[in-house]
């Protein structure tokens, strides 16, 4: 399994950290107890997960490597 909540956490910090982060580049937003849902839930939509690499590539200037958060 994917280890969302670790990807969450090292990447945006707080529910809060990815809302600002989104914001930062215009991007639509979701919303704040979304967002807090996935942290609780360890859970990102899909749509949301693209959304969230594709602004992590733009940030980077790289495509962001997932191996680390790949569950056993």
């Amino acid at each position: 399994m994917f280890k969302t909540k670790q990807f969450l956490v090292e990447l945006f910090g707080t529910p809060q950290g990815v809302v600002a982060f989104l914001g930062a580049y215009g991007a639509e937003l979701p919303g704040l107890f979304a967002v807090e849902k996935w942290f609780k839930r360890e859970s990102v939509p899909s749509d949301w997960l693209v959304i969230l690499l594709a602004y992590l590539e733009i940030e980077q200037g790289a495509p962001v490597s997932l191996k680390k958060y790949l569950g056993e």
